[in-house]
């Protein structure tokens, strides 16, 4: 069975983030759009390594992000809608999913602000195939976590040898599936080199080679 990621794996996260930057800066800054996405992402990115540590909540990376540009809490939301408004799968990932879906039992395990997950996973209409989708703060949890996995196997009343994580990150999901005793295929579409340390059973280009 397979244990799927959802951003950067089957949704185009960059190109859905881009979108929901680009809304936000129109309707509530007045910096130049290179120097707001420059401050977003220098805001963005060690908060979620923070995260990820268990050095704050998501709730805390939810604010903080726009408090550190000065903006009010109503952009956090604002951000949030407009991400599941753009949301972008990439070119493959939908048949890809259709032919997995025949083969194998599939689960989505994703990270991130859950009702942006549901709101994702509505539009696109991709929910239909997987067995079961974990949120992971909806149960308390969060990438690299193992036990995130642990409880996904139990859903599926599986095992971690009879289970493949695919995602994107060796960090995030290479990490979680160390952590839980399952084997990793890494989604590795920009050619970048392995993380130190993150076992690799598979590597492939994108999803259609899974």
């Amino acid at each position: 069975m397979l244990l799927v990621d959802l951003d950067g794996t089957v949704v185009d996260y960059a190109q859905t983030e881009r979108g929901a930057l680009h809304e936000v800066h129109r309707r509530f800054f007045r910096m130049s759009l290179a120097e707001f996405l420059s401050a977003f992402h220098a805001a963005n990115e060690p908060l979620w390594a923070a995260y990820r540590e268990h050095r704050i909540t998501l709730a805390e990376l939810r604010l903080e992000r726009w408090a550190r540009l000065g903006a009010l809490p109503s952009v956090a939301s604002a951000f949030e809608e407009a991400l599941g408004r753009n949301v972008t799968l990439f070119p493959e990932a939908r048949a890809a999913l259709r032919r997995l879906s025949r083969r194998f039992r599939l689960a989505l395990v994703t990270d991130g602000i859950a009702h942006v997950q549901r709101a994702k996973l509505r539009r696109t209409r991709i929910g239909g195939f997987f067995e079961h989708v974990v949120i992971a703060p909806e149960v308390g949890l969060r990438k690299p976590d193992g036990e995130l996995l642990h409880h996904t196997l139990a859903l599926l009343e599986a095992k971690a040898d009879e289970a493949l994580m695919v995602g994107d990150s060796p960090v995030s999901d290479g990490g979680c599936a160390q952590a839980a005793g399952v084997d990793f295929c890494w989604v590795n579409r920009t050619g970048a080199p392995p993380a130190p340390g993150i076992p690799v059973h598979r590597a492939v280009a994108d999803l259609g080679f899974v």
